[in-house]
């Protein structure tokens, strides 16, 4: 494997638990009651979004350059590129669910 392909996996090591983490209440805060991450990035705002959606959608970005990348034959790029591109499916509820609860 390449080292591009172990900085893609490592981000989408971090991303999917975080994506897990954020369907847990304790973690992510239930109504008005803060959560874990509240707690712990609550006060680091990037244009009103706390810090953790935007890792996630700045993150995601780099993820989506590795499911670009041609990958005909088999093996880790093949499993990396696949890997990326079940992230941004994970993404879409990730980003529905956080906008979901912040505006709604």
């Amino acid at each position: 494997m390449r080292d591009v392909d172990w900085l893609i996996r490592g981000l989408l090591a971090i991303n999917v638990a975080l994506f897990i983490l954020t369907f847990i209440p304790a973690f992510s805060g239930v109504g008005q009651g803060p959560g874990v991450a509240d707690r712990l990035w609550g006060s680091v705002r990037f244009g009103g979004w706390r810090a953790d959606v935007v890792w996630m959608l700045v993150s995601s970005i780099v993820i989506l350059f590795g499911g670009l990348r041609r990958t005909a034959e088999r093996g880790a790029e093949k499993t990396t590129s696949n890997l990326c591109w079940a992230w941004l499916a994970c993404l879409f509820f990730y980003l529905c669910y956080a906008v979901m609860h912040m505006f709604g």
